[in-house]
């Protein structure tokens, strides 16, 4: 039996609710299929504070991951606008079986930003298939020939593994774009990520204004903070709940 896209959403969301609550205890979800449930999780959000990540689930059919046009150039605007904050995600496992079998999420999940899949993927084009190689390390396309490199997702957010706390500690003291970096917070008493955006490196700053000073450090003040719903509507675009469709969730950590 196929490994449905929507399967591999629930079982990665939970997987990563359950790595986060030993460091934070009040992760969210948001489901941003409609509007009108994206303004409500933002209303929601906003009077706490804190940074939100996209991602857009994309699982295996037929042993090819198709690729939207539309979604994908959504979500390009939005990394574009706050980098580190979207990934497209994907299962190395293509049945239920298999599935199954597999001991870590984060280890047989592969992901990659939609910047990378822009350049790859003809503007004019509704769509592109493309195959997942994890020799490779990248979705490839044999006619156009095409590659994509692609990590799994315990490299590129940090892994969680409980037996791994020495891996933890690592990627909290190497990586200041790494997810467990952002969602930790700080790290036996000692900040980790200041009070700045740019120093946390990952998320969409959420209901919060980015700290003074940051023009004196030469930090990009474009960036801005989504302080109502209706700029959380605009960043994601006129249309989004057509083109944006199922499998994009938002994990949001309170500041």
């Amino acid at each position: 039996m196929r490994y449905a896209e929507k399967s591999f959403e629930i079982r990665f969301c939970a997987a990563l609710s359950a790595a986060i609550m030993p460091f934070n205890r009040n992760p969210k979800w948001f489901g941003l299929t409609q509007a009108q449930e994206r303004k409500k999780g933002i209303d929601t959000v906003l009077g706490i504070g804190g940074s939100l990540v996209l991602f857009q689930f994309k699982a295996q059919s037929g042993s090819r991951i198709k690729i939207e046009r539309d979604q994908l150039t959504k979500l390009t605007s939005v990394e574009k606008q706050y980098p580190n904050s979207t990934f497209y995600v994907f299962p190395e496992a293509e049945d239920i079986h298999a599935a199954a079998s597999i001991d870590c999420m984060f280890k047989e999940a592969w992901c990659c930003t939609p910047a990378a899949l822009d350049k790859e993927i003809a503007k004019s084009a509704r769509s592109a298939a493309f195959t997942l190689d994890a020799k490779a390390s990248a979705l490839s396309q044999a006619s156009p020939k095409k590659s994509v490199a692609i990590e799994k997702t315990c490299k590129r957010f940090g892994c969680f593994c409980p037996s791994s706390a020495h891996l933890v500690y690592d990627d909290l003291r190497r990586s200041p774009r790494s997810l467990i970096r952002f969602v930790v917070g700080s790290w036996e008493g000692r900040d980790l990520t200041d009070s700045s955006f740019t120093q946390r490196g990952i998320g969409i700053p959420i209901g919060r204004d980015l700290p003074r000073g940051s023009m004196d450090r030469g930090e990009d003040t474009d960036t801005k903070t989504i302080t109502s719903a209706e700029m959380f509507e605009d960043l994601l675009g006129e249309g989004a709940h057509q083109s944006l469709g199922p499998g994009l969730r938002a994990l949001f950590i309170a500041q």
